[in-house]
This record gives structure tokens, sequence and C-alpha cells, in this order.
């Protein structure tokens, strides 16, 4: 018997994104994936071996989703994994002083750039 709601009462939602993008998301997700799964074979080493899992099968769907070009909403799990990835890519590439350099940079150039009146 065919189940009646397959989403779970979540709807589809596009994802606007270049192919580039795509891409990155796609190899960030796979490694992350990865990662988990890795851990989650010694689950006897964690400290929450079922977070984990939950979070393996969120990734697991973003994967998909981003595959297939969109997600399903809502979907707290997922986003609260991406929340955390986010936040820790920024940190881990300085993310706020690349920005700060980049405007500061770009600032000064474009003073200098000014044509004389």
């Amino acid at each position: 018997m065919a189940e009646m709601n397959p989403t779970d009462g979540r709807r589809a939602v596009p994802l606007d994104l270049r192919p580039s993008q795509v891409t990155i998301l796609s190899d960030l997700l796979a490694d992350w994936l990865e990662d988990v799964r890795r851990d989650l074979a010694h689950p006897e080493k964690m400290r929450c071996p079922d977070a984990a899992s939950r979070d393996a099968e969120a990734l697991d769907r973003l994967r998909s989703g981003v595959a297939d070009g969109r997600v399903l909403v809502p979907d707290e799990t997922a986003r609260a994994v991406m929340e955390v990835a986010a936040l820790a890519y920024d940190e881990a590439s300085e993310y706020a002083e690349i920005v700060a350099n980049h405007d500061a940079l770009h600032g000064l150039l474009a003073a200098l750039s000014v044509e004389a009146t």
C-alpha cells in the first residue's frame, strides 16, 4: 500500500544555485557525511551516537536535495546541521576578518580611483 503522505507534511523548495555552488555543496556534504559515518563506525567512542546518526541522515537528505535541486522543508535537523557547519566554516576560514579586509582594501581602492574634477 502506498504511503498517504510521503513528504511527511513537508513541502519541496527549489534551490536557486549556480552549478559551481552545487559542486561545492555536493563535495562539502559528501565529506561531512563521510566523517560522521566514520565516527559512527565506533559509536562506543561517541558521546551521543543517536544525534550523530540523525545528523548523518540529515546530511544525506541535503546531499540528495542539492543533487535534485530542491529540499523538503521544514527540516529542523538539516537546518541545525547546516547552521553549525556554516558557523564552523566561517570561523575556520576567518571569514569575518577576510570580509573586513576586503571592504577596507576596496574602500581605499575606490577612493584612489576617483577621477580628478
